[in-house]
């Protein structure tokens, strides 16, 4: 298969609570919902499976954005191609999960952000800031460029539309435990969740942490396992998830090492479109099957 699909287990009530798992305290402004900001719930590892013809989804569909650095591009062609057959990631009905890049391609698939646009955006900020003509490249600016973008591209409405949709991980410090952002109180808040997930200690902007909501943090995908981008005890009765990783396409999968390397503008179109194409197989394959349409 070209990508990790697998249906959640029953629950068990009987299952102990770990701390690894939970969530930063909301501030006074965020609506009062079922989700305490004190949850806890202890994962299983994941028993990965194919998706057979023959299984139906029930609830909504749960999607995955692993972290990946440079790779984001290619999520964001996969993305491109869900949007431009009329796949529906922006969908109620679907649920998307990231960290790090991959928080930041869950994000912008849930906003509802052309992906093409986001990227010839990007490649004009690191223009103007002159990324291929620094020595150090990314490190130390990184940071504020990804922030400045996030605010030039997200709609203004983007915290609306990621409403009960999107989850955002972040690994505290020094638990190195899985916060799940859930909630945000506005497009700002949604913007500093992603800067949390994405913050690569000194190369980003110099610091060993990003501070969200008064906790220190750092990249979200940090030791991170598939089981903790869904909450098993808050999302078991969710439908079939899938997880969209660079990894799995045959094509990129020797180059995960070369996650924050300077590239040139051609190089990153050439990885767009080769997480595009690498769509087409998989929907070929019958991975999508279980997504919402337009």
């Amino acid at each position: 298969m070209t990508a990790l699909l697998y249906h959640p287990p029953a629950p068990n009530v009987s299952r102990r609570k770990s701390s690894r798992y939970n969530y930063l305290p909301r501030g006074k402004k965020f609506r009062n919902r079922s989700l305490p900001s004190n949850a806890i719930a202890k994962h299983n590892d994941d028993k990965l499976s194919s998706y057979s013809s023959s299984s139906k989804p029930q609830g909504r569909v749960c999607v995955a954005f692993p972290g990946g650095g440079l790779f984001f591009y290619w999520q964001a062609g996969v993305i491109a191609y869900l949007q431009e057959e009329g796949y529906n990631l922006s969908s109620h009905n679907t649920l998307v999960s990231g960290a790090s890049a991959g928080a930041l391609s869950a994000t912008l698939a849930k906003t509802g952000v052309n992906t093409y646009d986001a990227t010839t955006l990007a490649l004009s900020m690191s223009e103007d800031a002159g990324i291929w003509d620094r020595p150090s490249g990314l490190q130390g600016v990184w940071g504020s460029i990804i922030r400045d973008w996030l605010e030039r591209l997200l709609p203004a409405d983007a915290e609306e539309r990621a409403e009960d949709g999107l989850v955002i991980l972040v690994t505290p410090v020094p638990s190195f435990g899985k916060l799940r952002i859930s909630e945000f109180e506005d497009r700002h808040d949604l913007v500093a969740a992603n800067m949390a997930s994405v913050h690569l200690p000194w190369f980003l902007d110099g610091k060993l942490t990003s501070n969200f909501r008064g906790t220190q943090c750092i990249d979200g995908s940090f030791l991170a396992r598939p089981s903790d981008y869904f909450d098993e005890k808050l999302y078991y009765s969710e439908g079939p998830r899938l997880i969209i990783d660079f990894k799995r396409d045959p094509v990129m999968k020797d180059r995960a090492l070369e996650f924050i390397k300077v590239v040139s503008k051609q190089t990153i179109w050439d990885i767009l479109e080769q997480g595009k194409k690498h769509a087409k197989i998989m929907d070929r394959d019958g991975c999508f099957r279980i997504l919402p349409r337009n």
